[in-house]
């Protein structure tokens, strides 16, 4: 089955868009159930995973040469191939739950009779777990439990809506035995993933957990199984893709998941181990003693070259946003004599301030490209903002962090200060296709960024917050050089200091340094000293270098945060300025009152069910009453439009 990820950059509909197989016919489900029989399975585990595979015919090819997967005293047989969600249940005993466990050893009342007791081996020594439980309702209440809580704690049903499951489960067959006499069954349960299939069943069940069948129904009814499978199928052959509902689409990205099927096990001469010994033993290589991780910066570099592989190539009828050439030159893998050949410059901030352009700038457009290149490695839905400037952080500092290769302590005060530096929430309205001062043609000089900059303080950007795109432009470019000085002119902010420490944020202290006339010399200064190779000075409020007792004063971070404090902008009563001001608290108020509606609509009604506004709706009355402030709001706004139009038609028309 071929998989591709298909991103519709106009509507919200990004993500994985499967391939899906029609229900299989009953004599490659026959075939199979025969070829299972020939591996010595019992017949409930032949049935459930005869009905279970999406493709018989092909588990059945599978069969004849299964793979070997080596654990601690012996060898699993497997079969890659993809099954039902449906038909795959979490691990009744799952070990991640091992901390919230009641035993019968000690005196509390619930734990005297366990629900399900641990898994043991088949007494003929075949592939599959026995787990006694007390009843069914028991084994029941056991599985929902497990659910909710690895839901809960785990909750992984977003990136499945977007992404379908990536990584296989590994899959085996459990023979449930009731102690209550009732009929036994068998399920396939994870060995591993009992997180992903508990996710994985909340997506197919439209995301509540309420509407979760039982275990026990679809095991011993073959109709209800198929409903859960065949309504969604026929509905996706009647529709196009695009003509789905977002729900129906998660849904089917979920109905089928890739599972490593355990239908063997060889145990070591020596070792004699029980199979149950072996899935342990599978499961602790799996989640105990799994792979030592990366570490943060591998993780960031392998996530900046998955996006820079999104950047760089077309998506549906959108073109790559970046080339080869700024493609090696944003990766660090191509020369200075071919980046100079390619009319690329040599100067680190404009190269550093590209790749936030493109990383961080162009609002959603961008944001959208930038996330599938992160999912493509993390199956995340929404990746964090502060995930995407780390990456760009991490191509910044490649070309620095190979020549101070040996010095991994100054590397690392360099990232921790550009990933704060670079938060800055003006960052993401940076228009996505060039810079002001650029790398291509028809940028303006530094000088002309510079004074932009100037008239921008002077409307009164910056005064209550909000820088614009000169003064945002300059703040890139100067904080790339203000953090890797020496010293540093930069640094990260101080918690828990004494009473003079100035603990503000970095983001905080460049927009009070570009919201004065002097902190955009300084931050020109900055710069076309960064590019020269020269000592970062301080400077006066005409940008002239300070001198005390005739020698000139490096940059410091102390410097920079003791001359733009924060509180030298007085609040202004008149003119430009002082409607700057309230026009920056106006869009901000306005922003989080989007955000207020956005987390109100997100409250659930239970724990782990829908939202309570969707559910239940709110009071019409109440909601009336803000739809009102809001379309006043609206209107004056639109009043205000309307005028500043006039007013520039009539002025141009007067310079005819």
């Amino acid at each position: 089955m071929t998989e591709r990820v298909v991103v519709d950059l106009d509507s919200d509909m990004d993500g994985w868009q499967p391939e899906l197989p029609a229900l299989p016919r009953p004599t490659a489900v026959n075939n199979l159930s025969d070829a299972l029989r020939s591996k010595g399975l019992s017949p409930g585990a032949v049935r459930t995973l005869a009905r279970a595979a999406v493709r018989p015919d092909e588990m059945r090819r599978k069969l004849a040469d299964p793979l070997e997967l080596r654990v601690q005293g012996g060898t699993l047989l497997i079969v890659e191939t993809r099954l039902w969600t449906m038909a795959v249940w979490p691990h009744p005993a799952n070990p991640r739950e091992y901390g919230h466990r009641l035993y019968p050893l000690s005196d509390h009342p619930s734990a005297r009779t366990p629900l399900v007791f641990e898994p043991t081996s088949q007494q003929d020594g075949g592939p599959e777990l026995q787990i006694r439980a007390a009843g069914p309702e028991a084994l029941e209440e056991r599985i929902t439990e497990a659910k909710e809580r690895l839901i809960r704690e785990n909750p992984l049903f977003s990136d499945i809506a977007a992404e379908g499951v990536l990584q296989p489960l590994t899959v085996v067959p459990a023979n449930i035995v009731h102690n209550d006499g009732s009929p036994p069954l068998t399920l396939l349960i994870a060995a591993d993933g009992s997180s992903r299939i508990s996710s994985a069943h909340r997506v197919v069940a439209g995301g509540k957990l309420e509407k979760h069948p039982s275990s026990y129904a679809l095991a011993y009814d073959d109709r209800k199984f198929r409903k859960w499978i065949s309504p969604h199928l026929r509905q996706a052959q009647r529709l196009s893709w695009n003509e789905l509902d977002s729900g129906d689409r998660d849904i089917l990205r979920a109905l089928a998941l890739p599972a490593r099927v355990i239908v063997g096990f060889r145990p070591d001469k020596r070792s004699g181990i029980p199979f149950h010994t072996a899935v342990r033993n599978l499961i602790g290589l799996t989640h105990i003693r799994p792979p030592k991780p990366y570490g943060a910066s591998v993780e960031n570099e392998a996530k900046a070259d998955a996006v820079l592989d999104a950047l760089s190539a077309p998506l549906l009828t959108r073109p790559a946003l970046i080339n080869r050439i700024q493609h090696q030159w944003y990766g660090g893998t191509i020369t200075k004599d071919k980046a100079h050949a390619a009319r690329l410059p040599d100067h680190q901030d404009l190269r550093a301030a590209e790749i936030v352009r493109s990383i961080l700038g162009g609002g959603r457009t961008t944001t959208l490209r930038v996330n599938s290149g992160i999912r493509a490695l993390t199956a995340k839905l929404n990746p964090r903002r502060e995930e995407r400037v780390d990456i760009a952080v991490e191509l910044i500092l490649r070309p620095l962090r190979t020549d101070e290769a040996a010095n991994i302590k100054i590397v690392k005060s360099w990232r921790a200060t550009l990933q704060r530096a670079y938060l800055i929430p003006e960052i993401s309205e940076i228009p996505g296709d060039k810079l002001l001062e650029t790398t291509s043609e028809g940028g303006i000089t530094l000088e002309a960024l510079r004074d932009l900059a100037i008239e921008e303080v002077e409307q009164g950007h910056g005064h209550s917050g909000h820088l614009a795109q000169a003064q945002i432009e300059l703040a890139i470019k100067a904080a790339f050089y203000m953090a890797t000085s020496e010293p540093m002119a930069l640094q990260r902010e101080i918690y828990g200091g004494g009473d003079d420490d100035d603990d503000r944020s970095l983001t905080a202290v460049l927009r009070a340094m570009l919201s004065r006339t002097r902190g955009v010399h300084q931050a020109y200064n900055v710069i076309k000293w960064g590019r020269a190779g020269k000592p970062l000075l301080q400077t006066d409020e005409t940008g002239n270098v300070i001198l005390e007792n005739g020698e000139e004063q490096f940059l410091t971070d102390k410097f920079i945060r003791e001359t733009y404090s924060g509180q030298h902008v007085a609040i202004a009563a008149t003119g430009i300025v002082a409607a700057r001001q309230q026009w920056d608290r106006l869009v901000t108020s306005v922003k989080e009152t989007q955000k207020a509606t956005r987390k109100l609509g997100e409250i659930p009604a239970s724990d782990g069910g829908p939202a309570h506004v969707s559910r239940d709706g709110w009071d019409s009355k109440e909601i009336l009453v803000v739809r009102k402030l809001l379309d006043k709001v609206d209107r004056t706004l639109g009043d205000w439009g309307d005028t500043f139009d006039l007013a520039n038609h009539l002025d141009s028309r007067e310079d005819q």
